[in-house]
Order: C-alpha cells, then structure tokens, then sequence
C-alpha cells in the first residue's frame, strides 16, 4: 500500500498534502483558542500550549541538554522569542475578537514582512515577479478584511498586523540560527522562554478550567505540535516556496469553520479577495511543480 501511495503521489505531491494538513490543524487551533477565549484568558491558553510543547519535547531535551546549556548567538535566539511570542499571543488576540477569515488574512502579510526584513537586514534580493505576488496577495487581504477607522476593529486589525510582524522576524531569525544551531535547540528555546513570558500575566489572571475547557487546552497543545511537526515534513518533501504557497489555504478552511461554526458571511468583496489570494498562491505554485515535472533525471 505505501508503495502504491508513493507511487500515485510524487514527493513534492506528497509535501503539498501534508502542509494542507498542517494548515488545517493551524486553523483548528485558532477555533479552540476562540471557543476557550471566552472563559480563559490568552495568556493561561498560550502558557498552556507552551507547556504541553515542553512535554513533548522533553525525550529530545534530555538527549541535548549539554548543547542547550551552551546557547551562541544569544541576541538573536532573544529577537526571535520575542517575535514568536509577538506572533503567537498577537494572533490570539486577533482570533478571539475578529472573523475567523480576517484574522487568517492579516496573518498572510507575514509574507510581506519578510519580504522586507530580508530585502533590509539579510540584504537578500526579492525579484520583481516575486514582489508584484506578494503585493498582489497583500491586496487581496486588504479585500478580505477591508479594515475600518472604528476604534475597535483598527485595533485587532493592528494587533492582526503586529503578530504577522512578530511571525516574521522569527521566521528571518530563524533563516540565520539554522546555520549553527539544531531544530531541537531552536524548538526547546521557544517552548520554553515562550511559556515562561506567558507565565506571570496568566497568573495574575488565573482562572480554573472546568474539566471541559482543560481537555480544550490540552488539545490547543497537541495538535499545535502535530501540525508543527506536519509542517517541517513537508518542508523537508518539497520546496520551501511551494509549502508557503499552499499556506493560503488556510483562508478556505478559515471561511469554513467560521460558516459552520460562527455564522459568519463574507461579503461580495472579501470573496474576491479570497480569489485574488488563492491566485497570488497557486499560480507559483503550479509553476513551481511543473519546473519539477520537466526536470531532467539524474
């Protein structure tokens, strides 16, 4: 069966379900920390989630404990938990306070600030054809969210924004650290510090969970790491362009979710943004995959 599997699905067919899976499970997460939201405060489900991540690692922290005593590049391990935590507790908040689909949105302009983080600080070049996507795809969010001056939709629209900046100056951190440190140095680093963040505001909000909402918050940290883990496989099946392209997915399971579950209804407008950013995703990718097919084997 596994070989009639491998043999109906090319690896980077392969990768492109898996990170359809694994952007799935993201949006899961965001409807749990939602439904939680309500009750429990962001800070005690993100320290929740982070200590849950810990115990899983744990196996793997044993094993390299003497490299993880031993931290190099400490200034740029410090940016970088500093913008998971930005992204993670920021895009709680996003979540929690705006439709499902706008929250997701805004979290697509990660792209665009990666763009320009690597373009400025890593002096990296961003060919037009890829810029013109990204502003393409950064239009089609505007679309979707179509954001307002009312005080409190400007408001979680920038938080929205501010956790896409935080996602991406982790992820340009991450590109630099990759060179010289470990997947489990980097994973232990943010489990840890992360939660530890979390730490002191959740206690002073503390509220207890009902055995309900505990099994809700256990459930925010497993299938967080599962989709983590789902995720950097597929990165390892096929290229890293083609895994943050099918990313955009996340809008369809977004608008989904927040039918079945939120009664929510995007307008005229924010449908076509959705199709402007499905384009900006698919059109690379399909190219992408097409280069792949017409590649010579060696």
């Amino acid at each position: 069966m596994k070989n009639k599997f491998g043999k109906a699905l090319s690896q980077p067919m392969q990768g492109v379900m898996l990170a359809l899976v694994s952007t799935g499970l993201f949006v899961l997460v965001g409807v749990l920390v939602r439904i939680l939201s309500e009750r429990i405060d962001l800070f005690q489900i993100l320290l929740f989630r982070q200590i849950i991540f810990v115990a899983l690692l744990t196996p793997a922290i044993v094993v390299s404990i003497d490299t993880l005593i031993k931290p190099r590049l400490i200034h740029l391990h410090t940016l970088r938990i500093l913008g998971a935590f930005m992204a993670l507790y920021l895009g709680f908040v996003t979540v929690s306070n705006i439709p499902l689909a706008d929250a997701t949105a805004l979290g697509f302009t990660q792209v665009l600030f990666v763009a320009l983080i690597s373009r400025i600080c890593l002096a990296e070049s961003v060919g037009f054809s890829r810029m013109m996507i990204v502003l393409v795809g950064f239009f089609g969010v505007m679309l979707i969210v179509q954001p307002t001056f009312e005080s409190s939709t400007a408001l979680y629209t920038l938080a929205g924004l501010c956790g896409a900046l935080g996602a991406a100056i982790a992820v340009v951190c991450v590109r630099s650290l990759s060179r010289t440190e470990s997947r489990i140095v980097l994973l232990t680093y943010q489990a840890v510090f992360v939660g530890l963040i979390a730490l002191i505001p959740s206690l002073y909000s503390w509220q207890w969970p009902s055995f309900y909402e505990l099994m809700l918050l256990i459930l925010v940290g497993i299938i967080s790491s599962v989709a983590q883990w789902v995720g950097v496989t597929a990165y390892q099946l096929t290229e890293a362009n083609v895994v943050a392209n099918v990313e955009y997915a996340k809008i369809i399971y977004s608008l989904i979710f927040g039918y079945l579950l939120f009664s929510e209804i995007p307008d005229s407008l924010a449908f076509l943004g959705v199709f402007i950013l499905i384009c900006s995703a698919v059109i690379p990718l399909v190219l992408s995959l097409r280069s792949n097919k017409t590649k010579p084997l060696t």
